[in-house]
């Protein structure tokens, strides 16, 4: 299972050109199954992410989409996907309101983006435990 981080800096390329089109910035989580919604990514075409849902395949050197069509932006698409949807480096809170610390990596399924592990300093959460995140903090569920 990859982590984010070593997802970060990685190039997305184009199926149909075998072109790198864009490189990961950060990522955007969906809750209610916890998963990665989309990739934010930095361009030189129009838009700034791609939905999990155009990535064609999440390999360890590259992640692969068919073109630079599959590139949205915020306004294209109902995908949680703003910045404050990115967990990395953000509190994580129970719903009770204890502070677990803070997120430093997340592990992820390469095939279905489903979150399993939100790694913390010193502990682990399972990803299903995510209820949400927001501009604050990730919220999850108490044990």
């Amino acid at each position: 299972m990859p982590l984010f981080t070593q997802t970060k800096g990685q190039g997305v390329v184009g199926l149909a050109t075998a072109e790198t089109l864009a490189t990961v910035t950060g990522v955007a989580v969906a809750a209610s199954p916890a998963r990665i919604a989309a990739l934010r990514v930095k361009t030189k075409a129009p838009g700034t992410l791609v939905t999990w849902n155009h990535i064609q395949a999440f390999g360890p050197d590259a992640i692969t989409v068919r073109s630079a069509d599959d590139f949205q932006t915020e306004d294209d698409t109902k995908t949680p996907t703003g910045k404050h949807h990115d967990p990395l480096g953000k509190r994580v809170l129970t719903e009770t309101g204890q502070d677990l610390g803070a997120v430093q990596d997340i592990e992820f399924d390469a095939t279905t983006g489903h979150i399993q592990r939100i790694i913390l300093s010193g502990q682990e959460v399972d990803g299903e435990r995510l209820l949400g995140t927001g501009s604050y903090a990730v919220i999850v569920a108490a044990p």
